[in-house]
C-alpha cells in the first residue's frame, strides 16, 4: 500500500534551472536517502503558483508578487522522491523532513551549510533556488499541479519516470550577486554615482555583513543621484518602486540580471534587520 509519507515534491526554480543545477540537487537528495520516483519540466502558470503558495510564505514580509514574473524567466523542474529506508517511531514525514530540515531559509543569508540554499547559494528570498510541498496534506494537491495527476497515478507503472532529467542548456554561468548588482545599477545611473568600492565582494555572498554593506552602498548612489532617479532607487528599497518603473529606468540589461539586481535590492532591508 502507497504510504504517502515516504514521499516529497521539490520544484527547483528557474534560477536553479538556469544554472543548470537540477541533477546535482538531484544526487544531493540522493546522498541524504530520497530516491528519484519522477521529472518533469514546465512552466508555472500563475494558477500552478497560487496552488503551490496556497499555504506556505504568509505573514511575513517577501515580496510573492515578484514570483510571478520570476517564474516568467524560465520552466522549473519538479522532482517527486522517495525517502527510502524505515522511517524511526516519532520522525517527520518525508514532505516535512525536507521543506524544514533540508531545504534552507529562504533569506538566503540565514540558511546554513547543508541545506539545499546553503549548499548551492542561494542569492535573495526569490533567487532561492528550490519550493518545496511542506507537509503530506499537501502532497497529492501539488502532485495534480506539478504533473496532471494524482499522486498514486504518478507511483504507477505508467507514472512519472525518472529516466532523463533535462539536460537544459546553461543559460548563464553562475550569478555573481553584487557583480550584477553593481553594474546594473552603473548602467543606469554611471560610473561616478556607483562606485566600485562600495559594494561588497562577490565572494561574501548574501551574508549579513555583505547585505548591510550593499544597503549603505544604495544609500550613498541614491544621494549622489539626487532628483528623480535618487527617488527611483531609494523606492526600489521601501517598496515603493515596481519592477516595472525599475525595468523602465534601466537601459539595454539582461532580464536575469535586472531582475536578480531588482528582488536583491527590494529585500535589502528586511535581510538586513533579520540576524
Amino acid at each position: 500500500m502507497l504510504d504517502p509519507d515516504r514521499f516529497a515534491l521539490l520544484i527547483v526554480k528557474p534560477d536553479g534551472v538556469a544554472q543548470h543545477l537540477t541533477r546535482l540537487i538531484s544526487l544531493w537528495t540522493r546522498d541524504r536517502g530520497y530516491k528519484l520516483r519522477g521529472f518533469r519540466e514546465l512552466f508555472l502558470s500563475p494558477e500552478h503558483q497560487l496552488i503551490l503558495n496556497a499555504d506556505t510564505h504568509t505573514g511575513d514580509q517577501i515580496d510573492r508578487h515578484l514570483s510571478a514574473v520570476f517564474y516568467c524567466l524560465g520552466p522549473v523542474h519538479a522532482l517527486l522522491l522517495e525517502r527510502e529506508g524505515s522511517r524511526a517511531s516519532g520522525e517527520r514525514s518525508a514532505a516535512a523532513e525536507l521543506a524544514g530540515r533540508f531545504m534552507g531559509d529562504a533569506l538566503p543569508h540565514r540558511a546554513r551549510p547543508g541545506t539545499l540554499r546553503g549548499d548551492f547559494g542561494a542569492l535573495n528570498p526569490v533567487f532561492n533556488l528550490v519550493h518545496a510541498t511542506n507537509s503530506t496534506d499537501n502532497l497529492d494537491r501539488d502532485a495534480r499541479a506539478l504533473f496532471d495527476r494524482p499522486l498514486v497515478e504518478l507511483l504507477g507503472p505508467s507514472g512519472a519516470r525518472p529516466d532523463g532529467i533535462a539536460q537544459t542548456p546553461h543559460l548563464l554561468s553562475p550569478f555573481k550577486l553584487w557583480s550584477v548588482v553593481a553594474d546594473v545599477l552603473t548602467a543606469w545611473l554611471g560610473p561616478k554615482v556607483v562606485r566600485p568600492i562600495d559594494w561588497p565582494a562577490d565572494f561574501h555572498g548574501p551574508s549579513h555583513p555583505a547585505v548591510g554593506a550593499a544597503l549603505m552602498a544604495c544609500a550613498r548612489a541614491a544621494q549622489r543621484a539626487g532628483g528623480e532617479d535618487g527617488e527611483v532607487l531609494t523606492g526600489v528599497l521601501d517598496g515603493n518602486t515596481s519592477y516595472v518603473q525599475f525595468a523602465r529606468q534601466v537601459p539595454m540589461v539582461d532580464t536575469w540580471h535586472g531582475y536578480l539586481a531588482y528582488t536583491t535590492l527590494r529585500h535589502l532591508t528586511l535581510c538586513a534587520d533579520t540576524p
